[in-house]
């Protein structure tokens, strides 16, 4: 069970908003310290307009002034503006600003998914060769010394799965997990830890119907298409949830004794303001022996009347 947490609102209610604190959820809750803390910021969209820069830092600041300060940091994805549509040089300018922010206010290990839009050059206006020796998710891999997109790693009895959830053929991108990484993911599950998985293109998502009516079904594009195989084999297993970003909102339930969470993003409506009601924001994870719990804590960012004013993405 998971609870959301709008910082506006109960600072404004608990008369705290002068001293510019963003309370977990456990901090109005009785319930004993968790045993530890992750924080999971998605969706940065880290560029050189509207402010977008100081906004990841801010976020950064306030995921590290935490009342429990995490022990590491989950990125989960869209970590710069956009790559797909851009040539190499305009791409570097964004990863070099967001890894400025990431230098500068984080002094605990940090975690990046890949996420769609740290893809270079995939679609054809951006001018970059398919053949070039790092085009797509290749970019993604040389920024960070990586040597696969998906990783794996233990954390105080905890089994955490970084997935690639990004399928970027035919110039074009869908949500997928393929087969060499759906035979990894069980290796992961079979270590027998409960598990964290995140990735940034979500398993599943009500985000469209409850837009849009029941019988829409979910694009390609916002979910994982073959997310049925990836996880048939979770059931009777210790896998408490499943992280992912992408679609800049929260939604979360749990099937099968595995918790879903697609959450908020830090930019919000790619810095504009906020995305259908969800203000710009990043989640705190909360570990309990062998349970884990988020809250949602907007960080207090307020765009540029210029920045609401652009209508584009």
């Amino acid at each position: 069970m998971s609870q959301v947490l709008t910082r506006r609102t109960f600072l404004k209610t608990s008369g705290l908003a002068t001293a510019g604190l963003a309370l977990p959820w456990y901090a109005c809750t009785p319930t004993n310290r968790p045993d530890f803390t992750v924080a999971f910021l998605t969706d940065m969209h880290v560029r050189g307009k509207h402010d977008a820069p100081l906004g990841f830092a801010k976020a950064l600041k306030s995921a590290m002034a935490q009342p429990i300060k995490p022990d590491f940091v989950i990125l989960g994805g869209d970590l710069v503006y956009d790559s797909l549509h851009q040539n190499q040089e305009e791409v570097d300018v964004q990863f070099d600003l967001m890894k400025t922010a990431l230098d500068e206010n984080v002094d605990v290990p940090v975690h990046p998914v890949l996420g769609n839009h740290d893809c270079l050059g995939v679609y054809d206006d951006s001018g970059v060769d398919p053949d070039d020796p790092l085009f797509g998710r290749k970019y993604f891999l040389d920024r960070f010394r990586f040597d696969k997109t998906y990783r794996a790693f233990d954390h105080k009895g905890w089994s955490f799965g970084l997935m690639d959830t990004v399928n970027t053929d035919n110039r074009n991108y869908k949500g997928e997990v393929d087969a060499e990484q759906i035979l990894w993911l069980d290796s992961v599950i079979e270590r027998g830890n409960p598990t964290v998985l995140a990735g940034h293109i979500p398993f599943f998502s009500n985000y469209r119907e409850s837009k849009d009516g029941g019988t829409n079904a979910d694009h390609p594009k916002e979910t994982v298409h073959n997310a049925n195989l990836v996880t048939r084999s979770f059931e009777g297993k210790k896998v408490r949830m499943v992280l992912a970003g992408h679609l800049h909102i929260n939604e979360s339930w749990v099937y099968k004794g595995t918790e879903y969470a697609n959450l908020g993003a830090v930019s919000g409506r790619w810095w504009h303001g906020p995305r259908d009601g969800c203000q710009e924001g990043y989640s705190m994870l909360e570990f309990y022996g062998d349970q884990v719990r988020w809250s949602y804590v907007d960080y207090g960012w307020e765009p540029s009347e210029e920045a609401k004013a652009d209508n584009t993405w």
